[in-house]
């Protein structure tokens, strides 16, 4: 499996819009990829958020809080990543998988990665929690990661938004933008892994994902390739807001 790390942060909606460019060339019989990227603050919308009356509100109020609105891939509702945080996902060929046993084995590398870092989460869905789910991982009472899934004919994409460090600042923004959607939040259950590891940094997180993956199969580190990223420019209208 190629595992990419290129980080397109300088242009946030642009990265979002990776994640689709990698299903798409995946689909097209690119070999699977597996992506681990380092977010500037965005705040990643579902496309059931964009039904609700106060949609375009919520859009305004993280763009005035310094977080890049975008459509996400897959499903779910508003999440919020920043600098501490990491953006992962895999495309892989469609197969006789089902959605649930994909979700587990994403789930599965992910709480791996954690306890390797020293954090023994568990998964399931917190009550009030931002973008509720089966699929979220917590400790302590708090959310560390969602996780959600797009499905093509010829291809699959998981992902997933891990929060690292400073939990704080995805709170502020979360709690505004759900008031704005008029959804329930308990702003408890926003937080990070240095809420129950301090001084841990987003690299090393990094470093215990890739190792874990590493221990799961062979994974190849690659450089974005030129027609990836052309893909996700001519992508990138679909997931700005």
């Amino acid at each position: 499996m190629r595992l990419i790390t290129a980080s397109l942060a300088d242009d946030p909606v642009l990265d979002v819009a990776l994640g689709e460019a990698l299903l798409d060339r995946v689909a097209d019989g690119a070999p699977a990829a597996f992506r681990i990227g380092r977010p500037a603050p965005t705040l990643s919308f579902g496309r059931l958020d964009r039904i609700l009356p106060g949609f375009d509100a919520a859009v305004e109020t993280a763009r005035a809080r310094g977080f890049t609105p975008t459509l996400r891939v897959g499903g779910g509702r508003a999440a919020a990543i920043h600098e501490g945080a990491l953006s992962i996902g895999i495309a892989q060929p469609a197969d006789d998988s089902t959605t649930g046993e994909r979700f587990a084995a994403l789930a599965d590398a992910v709480l791996g990665a954690f306890a390797r870092v020293g954090v023994r989460a568990e998964r399931g869905q917190l009550p009030d929690e931002y973008c509720p789910g089966d699929w979220s991982l917590h400790a302590g009472g708090v959310k560390l990661a969602g996780l959600s899934q797009r499905v093509k004919r010829h291809a699959t994409w998981t992902e997933g938004l891990l929060i690292v460090r400073d939990g704080w600042r995805a709170r502020g923004v979360l709690e505004a933008v759900h008031a704005d959607l008029g959804l329930p939040l308990d702003p408890a259950t926003v937080g990070a892994l240095d809420d129950l590891v301090p001084g841990i940094e987003v690299a090393d997180v990094a470093a215990a994902l890739r190792d874990e993956l590493a221990a799961r199969g062979v994974v190849a580190e690659v450089p974005l390739d030129a027609e990836t990223l052309a893909r996700a420019r001519a992508l990138r209208e679909r997931h700005a807001l």
